[in-house]
């Protein structure tokens, strides 16, 4: 087998040797200026040599981004904050309303009762002669005497309360109670979880204008489906006595400015008050009474 050609190996001092002759042999380049010695810097100054055609934040910039972690945090509580006094309101209400009928249907359960036997001795009927102090004429009914005797007080029969206490309207299958609200720093209150009667308006049957309000939305929203009354639905209120039955004739979006839809009316009117248009209007359901009759 022939023996393949070798080739000298050449150590890396000879390299280094061939290629600074190789420089020193070639021409120099020229330059216009002459090189200038390099410059130490410090680790500062380099960076802030090298972020120089970039904006630097400021103390400005640092109070802009304190600003917005603080927005931002306050914008989350009020969120967590809107969920919870609205729809952490409402589950509440119904956990709290559902407890009571659930403990009606409940059975009451018969606790056993022991019943001691009576261990007093019998009554012994003593006669006894009359004390030394008293004398017969003191034994016999006094005499009746000229000056009236006191009277029993009769109780006077409670009143039937006037004022609405609930509100049916089967067309969109509402049942609510009604509580009486009032004008608070010149502003309306609306109930929470009922429909509120409007202090000072006309008591239901009566000639002029009774008006109700509600929410339409969070805090039971017993209003929310107002808009869906047609006219000709029909209504009823009932008070402590008396149940009245009103018949829908109008049903309207107003601006909150237009109070004049509270106004007294010259016939029994039912007024239905509501926000729609995410809370830029009112709406308004106008109804008149065509029935009454007394609760049994």
């Amino acid at each position: 087998m022939a023996d393949r050609p070798t080739t000298p190996a050449v150590s890396p001092d000879d390299t280094d040797l061939a290629l600074l002759d190789t420089l020193l042999a070639g021409d120099v380049p020229r330059r216009r200026e002459q090189l200038r010695p390099a410059r130490l810097h410090s680790a500062a100054e380099q960076r802030r040599v090298a972020l120089r055609p970039y904006l630097l934040r400021t103390w400005l910039d640092h109070a802009l981004h304190i600003a917005e972690r603080t927005l931002v945090i306050s914008a989350a509580a009020i969120f967590l904050y809107w969920l919870a006094d609205g729809y952490g309101r409402d589950w509440l209400h119904e956990l709290r309303s559902a407890q009571p009928a659930q403990a009606a249907m409940e059975p009451a359960s018969s606790t056993p009762t022991l019943r001691l036997p009576d261990t007093a001795p019998p009554a012994v009927s003593i006669d006894l002669p009359a004390l030394p102090f008293t004398t017969p004429d003191m034994d016999s009914p006094p005499a009746e005497s000229d000056f009236m005797s006191p009277q029993q007080v009769l109780a006077m029969p409670a009143t039937a309360d006037p004022r609405p206490q609930r509100l049916v309207m089967p067309t969109i299958g509402v049942d609510t109670p009604v509580k009486e609200v009032f004008v608070i720093d010149g502003a309306w209150q609306v109930a929470d979880y009922a429909a509120g009667y409007h202090h000072g308006t006309t008591l239901p049957g009566n000639t002029g204008n009774t008006v109700l309000s509600g929410h339409a939305g969070l805090r039971g929203g017993v209003f929310r489906d107002l808009g869906d009354l047609r006219p000709g639905d029909d209504v009823m209120i009932e008070t402590g006595g008396w149940s009245y039955t009103y018949r829908v004739r109008a049903n309207k979006a107003v601006w909150p400015t237009q109070i004049e839809v509270m106004n007294p009316t010259q016939t029994p009117v039912l007024t239905l008050i509501t926000c729609t248009n995410w809370d830029t209007q009112r709406l308004i359901v106008v109804a008149d009474l065509i029935s009454a009759r007394p609760r049994s």
